[in-house]
């Protein structure tokens, strides 16, 4: 028996119990207060992913056009590699070299100690702005930090609300926590969505409309004596009567939602990443904190967790040229990069428009190396792909953006052929580019040695348990609500006549793009009785959906917990296996806050296709 952590990009970073001695088994870890025991419905994808036959075992070589490949040894293959960091350090400098990389594998050592090596060739630098960075930028510049609260005190709350996020699919042991306290439950989602059903309250408001939401509210709450004096005038005019022709919410539910808010103090906000993903989604989460503020549960949120781990040691710290993220096709066509070099990310399914981004690396013929463990739709677009070990097959700790422990990974089983760790790979790309700095090469051991000591972890406790709880660093609470005023003047909503707004949130199955090649998403184009009987649609339906960013074809659902003048089509699904993806129509607008993502703000036209 081992302990092995969840490393992929979700809130709860569960801590399993793995057994490898009949066939790999694995299961939740019954002492973690978090994971409880049991695992979410993904996590029986893991092990199918690991063992999979699909699984890269060799290195792979461009032959002729994109996705055509040979099998090299990996010395080849990072010969290759070398050779061509060195051509264009040469020739244009390290910052013509960028790593794409998130939160595919978050483990400490995986995520953060490739970052020495591009450190020290001088890259350039990615921009995280895809998932949380708005809202968190949003709550910084209002509160001094976007670090909340720790979840296990929501069995202390009156009221909890899920705003913007569907744990029972996505944080379910969050939902868990929820479910078995004493707190009423609203959730605040366009979407009827499993925690909008199992919750004691579900406001529905339209996409993109939680500014309106929330000034309704303090509306209410003015008559009560809760002074929004900052933005006093504007708040009189959000009558909830108002609002509610903006949000869609009857305005008696608004007067009950700032009712309870009133009265079940304390309270706490689950502040959500889908509607801060819309234009003005930072102004929007930074709203819902100013409103917390008033009532006097400003620390009360969840957003955002940081600890004591030194992260500087772990990755350095980088000083080359930013890239922004969301819109980086556009970020290619205007800056010299002549080498994409992606892990720990599926950029050619997960970022917004991707028809462009596509066409841009063809028409530039920029360099890329993928380091993978499938076959994925970015490593067919590579020149050099290199086979990725599963993370029961090294060793690393994994930290939580949400909750207060670390766990051990350890190693329980052999890479296949020559797939290799993150760690390995840059102490092998290290020792041939000629780099003699100790840090280039330290072992894992005492990587994971120096993170423990900083930490004070007993490691007998860790290792016998899988886990330690380590400290929460948030600092005091700083209210600025300077500029707030100007930006919420500066808000509308956004419609387009005649288009449905396109959400993408995640779906059940999927950690991102991770196990569609596993298990295979749901790929429907999902749409609201309503709509579809306005559009002469029907259940099944191939229909087409187009706008300025492309075209994609699929099939219709008629879905009644889609929020009229919305479609549903979830994110991550592989464009190799279905030729699209909902990337291929999302905007690659980026909104004020850290340039963040604005993919909830997309708008489509939808057809049926007609028989020829």
């Amino acid at each position: 028996m081992a302990f092995s952590a969840c490393p992929k990009d979700c809130f709860d970073s569960c801590s399993i119990i793995t057994e490898n001695d009949k066939g790999l088994r694995i299961r939740g870890n019954p002492m973690h207060p978090i994971t409880s025991g049991f695992l979410c419905y993904k996590a029986k994808f893991f092990v199918d992913a690991a063992l999979s036959e699909k699984r890269l075992k060799k290195p792979l070589l461009r032959e002729g056009k994109r996705g055509k490949f040979r099998e090299v040894t990996l010395e080849y293959a990072l010969d290759v590699v070398v050779e061509k960091i060195k051509e264009i350090i040469n020739d244009c400098g390290g910052e013509c070299i960028l790593p794409v990389e998130y939160a595919g594998n978050r483990a400490l050592i995986s995520y953060y100690f490739p970052r020495r090596f591009f450190n020290r060739i001088g890259s350039s630098v990615l921009q995280h702005s895809l998932c949380d960075e708005a809202g968190s930028a949003a709550l910084r510049t209002l509160l001094g930090t976007s670090v909340g609260m720790d979840p296990e005190d929501l069995r202390k709350m009156r009221m909890i609300v899920f705003w913007g996020i569907n744990p029972a699919w996505t944080n379910v042991h969050g939902w868990r926590l929820a479910k078995t306290s004493n707190a009423k439950i609203y959730v605040v989602d366009p979407t009827r969505t499993d925690t909008a059903r199992g919750a004691d309250v579900h406001i529905d408001p339209r996409p993109g409309t939680d500014i309106p939401l929330v000034l309704s509210i303090l509306n209410v709450l003015s008559n009560y004596g809760i002074d929004a004096k900052e933005i006093g005038d504007i708040v009189l005019r959000y009558t909830p009567e108002y609002a509610s022709k903006i949000t869609g919410v009857d305005a008696s539910r608004i007067r009950d939602f700032a009712l309870d808010l009133l009265n079940e103090r304390p309270f706490a906000v689950h502040i959500g990443y889908g509607f801060q993903r819309n234009i003005k989604g930072g102004l929007a989460v930074k709203t819902i904190a100013y409103m917390m503020h008033l009532l006097g549960m400003d620390g009360n949120f969840i957003y955002d967790a940081k600890h004591g781990i030194d992260y500087v040691y772990l990755g350095g710290t980088a000083r080359g040229r930013i890239i922004n993220q969301v819109n980086l096709a556009r970020e290619l066509e205007r800056n010299d990069i002549r080498m994409l070099f992606v892990y720990n990310m599926n950029p050619l399914n997960s970022l917004p428009n991707q028809n462009l981004l596509r066409e841009v690396i063809e028409r530039k013929n920029i360099f890329m190396v993928v380091h993978d463990l499938f076959l994925n739709d970015t490593a067919l677009f590579a020149d050099v792909v290199i086979p990725a070990a599963s993370f029961f097959e090294f060793n690393d700790l994994v930290d939580s953006y949400y909750h207060d422990y670390i766990a051990i990974n350890q190693k329980v089983m052999a890479p296949p052929g020559e797939a290799i760790s993150n760690h390995d790979l840059f102490v092998l790309l290290s020792r041939k580019m000629g780099f003699r700095e100790h840090y280039l090469f330290e072992g894992e051991d005492e990587i994971m040695d120096k993170v423990l000591n900083d930490l004070n972890v007993n490691r007998d406790e860790l290792y016998r348990k899988g886990f330690a709880r380590i400290r929460r660093v948030r600092g005091e609470l700083i209210f600025n609500p300077e500029g707030l005023r100007e930006e919420i003047e500066s808000y509308s909503p956004i419609e387009r006549e005649g288009y449905l707004r396109l959400l993408s949130p995640t779906g059940i199955h999927g950690v991102g793009s991770q196990h569609d090649n596993i298990h295979g998403f749901d790929i429907f184009a999902h749409m609201n009785p309503s709509d579809a009987l306005n559009l002469n649609l029907n259940d099944g339906d191939r229909v087409v959906i187009k706008n300025e960013y492309g075209t994609v074809e699929t099939f219709l659902k008629i879905d009644p917990s889609v929020k009229i003048g919305t479609i549903i089509i979830y994110r991550g699904s592989w464009p190799s296996l279905h030729g699209w993806n909902v990337n291929y129509l999302t905007t690659d607008d980026v909104q004020e806050y850290s340039m963040g993502a604005a993919m909830n703000s997309t708008f489509v036209k939808v057809e049926k296709v007609r028989d020829v």
